[in-house]
C-alpha cells in the first residue's frame, strides 16, 4: 500500500516498556524545521529538505529518515536503463510498478539510498513494498518478488552507516529478514482517510481486527509497530484521544491529516507557536515593515515566532492554519481593496484562529458584518478620548487632524468591547480599540504616532495590546538574553576609524588607545573587527598599512579577543533593490579602482585577516555588517556558506525620556536559508547624534541596558561601538563608564559569536506537550527558556534541566540537553539545582544522587547551587564556598577556564522549600 511521503521516526529494535520515541510523517514542503524538531524521528521527502535543515534537526537530536519507494518508480518517464524493469502501471498513482528481481532496479535503489545517506539522513522509510501484486499473479512469481525484496532490504541494511530501516507493511517477508528492521508501519487501524471525496471515516471492526493480528506478529518479534491514523488537526482533541488509544495498545502513534501535510500528534502534541503577520510590499519591504520592526519583538518575547508575509505574494491557498496560533494584519484599506481573495480567506479564518487588525479593517461589507464592526460616517470637529484613557497614560495622545476625515467605527454586538473610544463635538463616539470573540482591532490613528522629528512612538502598550486581543496561551519562551540564569554581556567593535589619530599625547591610532585602555584593561570577552580597506595595503592608506597591521595583530593576539571582519570597503547599502534619493556617504569607501563585490566584502576580507593579521590558531568568526546593515537573504547566504556568523543591524535604542518600544527590534531577521542576527543595542553613533556632539554620550547606554532589562528582560547587555570611540578623552570616558558599570553586573560574559549562535536559533526551538500534559522543549542552540511566573514552578526531580533562577518576567531555565521534559507544579518542591552561573554549562548529568557538571567561564568562575546544604561539591580546581540567603551556596574560583566536578547530594537535599 502506498503511503504519502511522511516524516517518520525509528525506534530501537526492541520496544521499550517506557513511552516510545515520538515520530512524524510529513509530506509538505519545509521552510523551517522548528515543528519537526519536536519529534524524536521524522520521515520526509528527501528532495524537500536541505542538508542545513538536517543538520539543525541533528543538533536537536532528531533522527531524519528519507522516503524511498521500493516497489514503484513515481517519475513521469522511466529512464532508459529502467524501461524493461516495469511490468505494469499503478493507475491510481500514475506510477510504474517495478520488477524487484531486475538487477537494474536493484542498482537504482541502492544508488538512491546511498545518495540520501550521503546527504545526512539517518535511515530510510521503505514504501510500496507490495506493489508487485499488480503484476505477479501466481504464488510462484509472488514468492520470487518476495525473495528479491528480502535481498534488497538486506543490501540496504548493509550500506555504509548502517541506516535504520522502517517498512510500510511488508508483513509477508518480515519473518525472512536476517536482521530485524527498526519498525514496521501500518495505516488506518481505526481512522481512515479517503482522498476521492476528502473524507475521514471510522475503519470497519473486521478490518481493524485483521490489521491488529498482523501488527501483533510484528510486536512478537520485538519490532516496533507504528500506526498512522487519520484525523485532521482542526480536531486536535480527537487526535490526542486517538494517539492515547494507540499508545495504550502498545503502538507508536502518529495521528494527522489524510495528506500528511500537517504536524500531527505522536507521543507528543506540537504547540502552534507561529504568528502569521501580513504587510504590503507596495508600501514597504519585509525588514522595514511595521510587522517586522514593531510587532515582532513583543511576539518574540512571548515565546512565539513572528512570520511576516507579503500580502501580494503569499499563496493564501497553501496556508496551513494548524501551525499558527494567531493572525495579525498591519495593512492599509487599499491593501484589502486590491485583494478580494485575502478577504474571502479572512471570512473563514476568524472562525478558526484569533485575528488582530492593526490600523485598518477589511473593506468587504460581508466580512465587516461578520466582524460586527461597521463604519457610521465620520467624526466631526474636536475629537477627544472618552474611554480607555488608562491605555494612553504617559504616552503621546493620538492626534485627530481637523483637515482629515476620521471614520467612525461602531458595533451593536454586545460581545465586542470598545476598549478605547473617541468622541466628537456632536457626542458621536468611535471605537479605536476593540476586543472581540474573534480577536480584536486597533484602528488609526492608533497604535503608532509619527512624530515631527521623523520618529515613531507607540500610543499604547504593544504587550497589553497582544494580551487583550489575541489572548495567546502562555507558553515557555525561548530566550537569547540569558545564559545559565544570568543576563548575557557581550562587547563588539566595528573597525571604522582605525586610521584616525586620537587626541592623546603622541597622536596614537584610535585602535592603540582602545588596546591600552579597553582591550588590555577589561578581561571581558571582546569581539574586534577591522575594515580591510582602511588597514590593508589594498585599501585607502597603503603607506600606513604596515603600522596599522602591527596594531591589529597586537589586538588579535590578546587571549580575550575574538576576530571579526567589518568588510573590505564598508558598503553603506547592502540591499540594492532600494533606491536612495540621497547617499550621504556614497556606496562604500572611495578605494581607487574598486567596484563593489559582495563576495570580496565578505570572503575576501576574511581571507585577508586570516592570512595577514590573525595569530596562529585563530580565525575570523564573524562578519559585522556595515552601513545600513540591511543584507537580504542572498547576501546573508554568502556568509552562511562560508560558515561565518553575522551580527549588526536592527534599530534598538531607548534612553530615559525616550523609552519607546517602536525602536526595539526583534532579535533576528529569519529567512529559510540564512538568519541575520541584529545587534542587541545600537552603537555610540546614536548616542552622539551621528558623532556630531556629546562625544561622551555613549555613557547613556547604561540607561538603555537598564530599561531593556526590567520589567522585562528584552535584550542582553551589548556593548557596541567603533574604533573612533578612542578618538577623544570624552568619548573614551563615556565608553569606560559603560564597561565599569557592566563588570559590576551579575551577568554571564560571552563572545559575540557565542551569543550569535544562540540568537540565530531562537526561532528554531520546539515547544510541545507530552500526552500526559508535561512540557517538552527542543533546542537547536538556545540554552535558556523563560517560564512566565503564571506557569508555576519546574519540578527539578522530574525534569531534565540543570536548574533555574528567578528573573524579570519569569523563571529562567538552564537547559542541559537538546530535548527536555519539564514537569510543572504550583509550589516549589525540589532538591539541589544550578541556580545561576557566570559561564556556559557544558554538562549537567544526573546519576542517582550524583550530578556530574562542567562549566566554562571567560572570567573567574562564579556559580550558585540552590538547596545545596545537603550536598558536597567536588571540583578539579579550588573553589571558595559561601552560604547566602535561603540555603543557596555560592562557589567562586580565582581564575577563568573550564571547570569540572560532581555534586553529591543526600536525600535531605530534596526537601520542600517554598521560599528559595
Amino acid at each position: 500500500m502506498r503511503i504519502w511521503i511522511f516524516v517518520l521516526f525509528v525506534l530501537p529494535s526492541l520496544v521499550s516498556a517506557q513511552t516510545p520515541s515520538s515520530i512524524a510523517f510529513y509530506y509538505n514542503s519545509i521552510d523551517s524545521v522548528r515543528e519537526l524538531m519536536n519529534y524524536d524521528r521524522v520521515v520526509v521527502t528527501a528532495d524537500l529538505i536541505t542538508p542545513k535543515q538536517i543538520g539543525t534537526l541533528h543538533k536537536a537530536k532528531t533522527k531524519v529518515f528519507a522516503y524511498l519507494s521500493v516497489g514503484e518508480f513515481d517519475g513521469q518517464i522511466l529512464p532508459d536503463n529502467l524501461r524493461t524493469s516495469s511490468p505494469a502501471r499503478n493507475e491510481n498513482w500514475q506510477s510504474y510498478a517495478m520488477d524487484l528481481t531486475d538487477p537494474q532496479w536493484q542498482l537504482y535503489l541502492t544508488q538512491k539510498a546511498e545518495a540520501y545517506l550521503s546527504k545526512g539522513f539517518d535511515g530510510l522509510f521503505l514504501d510500496t513494498l507490495d506493489s508487485y501484486y499488480l503484476f505477479a499473479k501466481s504464488e510462484k512469481k509472488q514468492y520470487q518478488q518476495q525473495q528479491a525484496l528480502v535481498s534488497i532490504i538486506a543490501r540496504l541494511d548493509q550500506l555504509k552507516g548502517k541506516p535504520e530501516l522502517i517498512l510500510n507493511r511488508g508483513f509477508e517477508i518480515i519473518e525472512q529478514l536476517q536482521h530485524p528492521v527498526s519498525a514496521v508501519l501500518a495505516e488506518s487501524l481505526y481512522n481512515s482517510y479517503h482522498p476521492v471525496d476528502n473524507s475521514y471515516k471510522k475503519v470497519k471492526p473486521s478490518d481493524s481486527e485483521w490489521l491488529t493480528g498482523k501488527l501483533n506478529q510484528v510486536k512478537a518479534r520485538g519490532i516496533e509497530a507504528i500506526v498512522i491514523d487519520y484525523i485532521p488537526a482542526k480536531d486536535r482533541e480527537a487526535q490526542i484521544a486517538a494517539a492515547k488509544r494507540l499508545l495504550n495498545e502498545d503502538y507508536t502513534p502518529y495521528v494527522s491529516d489524510g495528506m500528511l501535510y500537517e504536524f500531527g500528534v505522536s507521543t507528543i502534541e506540537p504547540v502552534a507557536k507561529r504568528i502569521l503577520g501580513f504587510f504590503d510590499s507596495q508600501f514597504t519591504d519585509f525588514s522595514s515593515s511595521e510587522c517586522h520592526r514593531m510587532i515582532s519583538m513583543p511576539i518574540e518575547y512571548m515565546g512565539y515566532v513572528p512570520e511576516c508575509r507579503d500580502v501580494r505574494s503569499t499563496n493564501i491557498d497553501n496556508i496551513d492554519l494548524s501551525r499558527y496560533a494567531a493572525v495579525l494584519l498591519w495593512l492599509e484599506e487599499g491593501s484589502y481593496q486590491s485583494n478580494a481573495k485575502l478577504q474571502q480567506w479572512l471570512f473563514h479564518t476568524i472562525d478558526e484562529r484569533p485575528v488582530l487588525f492593526i490600523k485598518s479593517l477589511p473593506t468587504d461589507e460581508t466580512l465587516r458584518a461578520k466582524l460586527g464592526i461597521t463604519e457610521a460616517g465620520t467624526l466631526e470637529g474636536k475629537v477627544t478620548i472618552s474611554r480607555g484613557r488608562e491605555w494612553l497614560a504617559n504616552r503621546y495622545p493620538p492626534t485627530f487632524s481637523e483637515f482629515e476625515a476620521h471614520p467612525r467605527w461602531v458595533t451593536k454586538n454586545a460581545s465586542i468591547a470598545p476598549l478605547i473610544e473617541a468622541t466628537d463635538k456632536n457626542g458621536h463616539s468611535s471605537g479605536l480599540l476593540f476586543k472581540a470573540p474573534w480577536g480584536g482591532a486597533v484602528l488609526a490613528p492608533l497604535p503608532v504616532l509619527n512624530l515631527a522629528n521623523n520618529t515613531e512612538t507607540w500610543t499604547i502598550d504593544p504587550f497589553r495590546l497582544i494580551d487583550e486581543t489575541l489572548d495567546l496561551p502562555v507558553i515557555p519562551a525561548a530566550d537569547a538574553t540569558t545564559e545559565s540564569g544570568r543576563r548575557i554581556i557581550t562587547s563588539h567593535v566595528d573597525g571604522d576609524g582605525f586610521p584616525s589619530k586620537a587626541w592623546f599625547p603622541g597622536k596614537p591610532y584610535t585602535a592603540e588607545v582602545l588596546l591600552k585602555h579597553v582591550f588590555n584593561k577589561y578581561d571581558l570577552p571582546q569581539t574586534v573587527s577591522v575594515i580591510e580597506g582602511e588597514v590593508g595595503k589594498r585599501g585607502l592608506y597603503p603607506d600606513e598599512s604596515e603600522a596599522m597591521e602591527a596594531v591589529a595583530r597586537d589586538i588579535f593576539a590578546l587571549p580575550n579577543v575574538e576576530i571579526a571582519s567589518h568588510t573590505f570597503s564598508h558598503p553603506f547599502f547592502w540591499d540594492q533593490t532600494k533606491t536612495f534619493k540621497k547617499k550621504q556617504y556614497g556606496d562604500h569607501l572611495p578605494i581607487p579602482g574598486y567596484t563593489l563585490d559582495y563576495h570580496n566584502e565578505i570572503i575576501g576580507s576574511v581571507d585577508y585577516i586570516n592570512n595577514n593579521l590573525a595569530p596562529k590558531g585563530k580565525k575570523t568568526k564573524l562578519i559585522l555588517w556595515s552601513g545600513k546593515a540591511d543584507p537580504k537573504e542572498d547576501i546573508l547566504t554568502i556568509a552562511e556558506k562560508a560558515n561565518l556568523l553575522n551580527v549588526n543591524g536592527g534599530n534598538t535604542y531607548v534612553v530615559k525620556g525616550n523609552d519607546n518600544y517602536t525602536q526595539v527590534s526583534p532579535t533576528i531577521a529569519w529567512y529559510p536559508s540564512a538568519v541575520q542576527v541584529y545587534a542587541p543595542v545600537l552603537n555610540e553613533n546614536i548616542y552622539t547624534n551621528l558623532w556630531t556632539e556629546h562625544h561622551d554620550g555613549y555613557g547613556r547606554a547604561v540607561e538603555t541596558f537598564e530599561l531593556l532589562g526590567s520589567p522585562r528582560r528584552l535584550k542582553t547587555i551589548a556593548i557596541y561601538y567603533h574604533m573612533y570611540s578612542g578618538a577623544y578623552p570624552a568619548s573614551l570616558k563615556g565608553l569606560l563608564n559603560v564597561y565599569d558599570w557592566a563588570v559590576k553586573q551579575k551577568a554571564t560574559p560571552l563572545y559575540l559569536s557565542e551569543y550569535a549562535k544562540r540568537a540565530r536559533t531562537l526561532y528554531e526551538t520546539g515547544i510541545a506537550k507530552t500526552l500526559d500534559g508535561n512540557w517538552q522543549i527542543t533546542s537547536s542552540g538556545v540554552t535558556s527558556i523563560r517560564l512566565p511566573d503564571s506557569m508555576g514552578f519546574p519540578v527539578i526531580s522530574k525534569s531534565n534541566i540543570a536548574g533555574w533562577d528567578q528573573g524579570p518576567g519569569g523563571k529562567f531555565l538552564t537547559l542541559s540537553a537538546p530535548r527536555s521534559v519539564i514537569v510543572m507544579a504550583n509550589i516549589q518542591n525540589q532538591g539541589a539545582y544550578l541556580k545561576n552561573a557566570n559561564g556556559q554549562l557544558i554538562q549537567w548529568k544526573k546519576d542517582g544522587k550524583i550530578t556530574y557538571w562542567t562549566i566554562k567561564s571567560h572570567t573567574p568562575l562564579e556559580f550558585e547551587i540552590a538547596n545545596g546544604s545537603g550536598c558536597k561539591l567536588i571540583s578539579n580546581s579550588t573553589l571558595k564556598a559561601t552560604v547566602i540567603a535561603n540555603g543557596v551556596i555560592r562557589y567562586r574560583a580565582s581564575k577563568a577556564g573550564t571547570f569540572t566536578g560532581s555534586l553529591h547530594c543526600s536525600s535531605q537535599s530534596a526537601t520542600t522549600n517554598k521560599n528559595d
